[in-house]
């Protein structure tokens, strides 16, 4: 059969924030276990019992919220949690992430609605305590670095002299790359908040961009990824210069990332964007057909985003479609695979839910559920895994993934097998983990799937026997000894091994006779000389 290379790349989809904010509300409204909750004029009656939040309020106005017709502010997100029995920030921290990375008007009045707008510059006792906690080494939570950087970003906070904004930046930076779960939506907010800060913004860029100037740094993509919430001139120098001279593999695919977001937002000026131009040019149809498919991926989606003649377009779409299935389907389809298979893989997950909710209800997960496996852009994977995660569906939905990843033609090429993995490194809990584990360690399974399942495997919950993580570091060791991706390889497992609290563990192995020479002592040593009340902040 004949291969149709289309002249100009298919658009990606998008499903507006509000939306799926509305859908997370309404789902967990219909989930709960008390039936006057679940009817929308009995979930109002109990919204309306405080108050503060009545005002105005009636069974449409939340209808309107859940259906997305109207944004939600984060104030009557709150009330939903309380009312639903939900802990704080259950629901609010990935509806802020999806608004954060969505942007727009809308977006902007959400985050901002969250924080008390009189201007207050000058630090007050609270700040001043968050202050000396961070300078002196104390422990800090999610709400402490809500409260400081709103006050920062939203209330004219004034920090001087700009080492101590320097400082500050650091921490902050440190906890979210160690952080997992609400603990990481709720830091990488804050981060966030400063990058975009006008007054904040150039000492965040500037921390980020000296991280991603270290190469033995374990959040080299996320710190890179991180530059695409400033549109500071600063930060897409900082994207470009890890794209044309990048410290290592990590940071050019941050920077792929972060362009993806800054292009759409129109943050580069034309001189960046025309540099822009020429790396993708190079990635698509250069010298470096060897990068990581990630990467190459990552490339194609700024195609449809990039100001480029007819000619070029087409010349480099037809490049893109021509290597491999997943490149393909980007140019042709703006996903990560064909309209039909998706909707069989779709089917078969909604298929293994108990019940997927009332006829929009269950077109809004299939959609989700069809971005966290197909969407061609990484950080829409990402955060929409913590949106199932964060609703009454996440449980079933990592199950059913799972049971995908039994299936042996599931494990034959990494097309349908990393994104699953990738999902659930956020979706998955204990009862997924020998699965995952399984795939480190099983003959046949392609290297890109089993260095998946080892990152995957340092966030899923649960833990793995000493015998287990000692297999898994010999086994890999010795493959990559020798071969030209033996450095990426190794941090990968390093990564799985600290963020799985075998810190300790890792120790004893790297300091084994058979590992002299390889570099797993260096890779470890970021790990070993974090400070404990970063860990200790990190997951709180």
């Amino acid at each position: 059969m004949t291969r149709t290379v289309p002249a100009v790349p298919a658009a990606i989809g998008w499903t507006p924030w509000q939306v799926r904010a509305g859908w997370l509300l309404r789902s967990h409204r219909l989930c709960h276990a008390d039936p006057a909750l679940r009817r929308l004029a009995g979930f109002a009656r109990a919204y309306c019992e405080d108050r503060r939040y009545a005002a105005g309020i009636s069974p449409s106005s939340l209808s309107r919220w859940e259906n997305g017709l109207v944004p939600v502010p984060a104030s009557a997100v709150r009330r939903y949690e309380d009312v639903l029995g939900l802990s704080a920030c259950h629901l609010l921290a990935p509806i802020q992430t999806i608004a954060r990375h969505e942007g727009g008007v809308t977006a902007a009045a959400f985050l901002r609605s969250d924080c008390n707008n009189k201007p207050s510059p000058s630090p007050g006792p609270r700040v001043e305590d968050l202050l000396a906690r961070i300078l002196d080494g104390g422990v800090l939570s999610g709400t402490d670095w809500d409260d400081l950087t709103r006050w920062a970003a939203y209330e004219g906070g004034q920090i001087f002299p700009g080492r101590v904004r320097h400082a500050v930046v650091q921490r902050l930076l440190e906890e979210t790359v160690v952080a997992g779960g609400a603990a990481w939506m709720r830091r990488f907010e804050a981060l966030n908040r400063l990058l975009a800060d006008p007054v904040w913004g150039p000492e965040a860029i500037a921390v980020c961009a000296d991280v991603a100037q270290q190469p033995e740094h374990v959040g080299l993509i996320e710190t890179v990824c991180a530059l695409d919430g400033s549109p500071h001139p600063d930060a897409g120098r900082a994207v470009l210069r890890q794209l044309t001279d990048p410290t290592t593999a990590d940071t050019r695919y941050g920077a792929l990332l972060a362009a993806a977001r800054k292009t759409r937002k129109h943050h580069f000026t034309t001189e960046q964007t025309r540099t822009l131009v020429d790396v993708v040019d190079g990635v698509l149809v250069g010298s470096h057909l060897s990068l990581p498919s990630a990467a190459v991926e990552a490339a194609a989606v700024l195609l449809h985003r990039l100001p480029l003649s007819a000619a070029h377009r087409a010349r480099l779409t037809a490049s893109a479609s021509g290597r491999g299935l997943a490149l393909n389907a980007i140019v042709t389809h703006g996903s990560l695979t064909d309209p039909a298979t998706a909707v069989i893989t779709v089917s078969r997950v909604l298929g293994r839910l108990d019940d997927p909710g009332p006829g929009p209800a269950a077109t809004i997960l299939g959609t989700l559920i069809d971005d966290l496996l197909h969407h061609p852009v990484a950080d829409v994977r990402l955060y929409t895994a913590m949106m199932l995660r964060a609703s009454p569906y996440g449980p079933q939905i990592a199950s059913a993934l799972a049971a995908d990843l039994r299936r042996v033609g599931a494990l034959r090429t990494g097309d349908r097998a990393i994104p699953i993995l990738h999902a659930l490194r956020v979706l998955g809990g204990p009862e997924q983990r020998p699965v995952v584990a399984g795939l480190t360690l099983a003959r046949g399974v392609p290297r890109a799937v089993a260095l998946a399942a080892v990152h995957a495997l340092g966030h899923i919950g649960g833990r793995s026997p000493e015998a287990y993580w000692r297999a898994v570091f010999h086994q890999h060791v010795h493959a990559a000894h020798g071969t030209t991706d033996q450095r990426e390889v190794l941090k990968r497992l390093v990564y799985a091994f600290a963020m799985g609290d075998e810190l300790e563990l890792l120790t004893c192995l790297v300091a084994e006779p058979e590992t002299v020479g390889i570099p797993a002592r260096e890779l470890s040593g970021w790990w070993s000389n974090l400070e404990h009340h970063v860990r200790d902040s990190a997951q709180r």
